[in-house]
């Protein structure tokens, strides 16, 4: 009896070696601005317009990482600058504020218009292809598709 209780504690013990899972070593970070539509720089190169997701990597010994200073600017010239300490393992969003007090605040505003309706038509055109794609893969598209190009509806191709 006492010689099946170790085999099965030594079981366990392989088993939960088995389970443990590393600590996390990353943590992401998706930047987004107010208002919107801002570029996005660190260490003075562009990462692109908001917005813009990054991933940091830690000791994780230590458990966290510090984000280096990342800038926003706006096309009024308006800037902001931000960092932060991120717990690894977290996805996180920071929104970065365009100064109230900074002018050419009717520019960024207007910028923040045109940016959010280019979002939403590329938002529409990857729904489309979405939709696409779903009629494509669907039974009845497949059946058609497999009489070959008779009968091959618009929506199946």
């Amino acid at each position: 009896m006492k010689r099946l209780n170790w085999t099965m504690c030594a079981a366990l013990l392989v088993l939960a070696g088995c389970a443990a899972v590393p600590p996390p070593t990353k943590a992401t970070l998706t930047y987004e601005s107010v208002p919107d539509g801002a570029e996005i720089f660190e260490g003075g190169q562009s990462l692109g317009f908001v917005p813009v997701t990054r991933t940091y990597t830690g000791d994780p010994k230590v458990g966290t990482v510090e984000t280096p200073d990342v800038k926003a600017v706006w096309p009024s010239g308006a800037e902001t600058t931000y960092f932060t300490v991120l717990p690894l393992g977290s996805d996180r969003q920071a929104s970065l504020q365009r100064p109230a007090n900074a002018p050419g605040l009717d520019k960024d505003l207007e910028n923040a218009k045109t940016y959010a309706a280019k979002r939403k038509a590329e938002a529409a055109r990857l729904k489309a292809l979405d939709q696409g794609e779903l009629a494509r893969n669907s039974a009845r598209c497949q059946a058609q598709m497999a009489m070959g190009s008779k009968g091959v509806t618009d929506d199946c191709r």
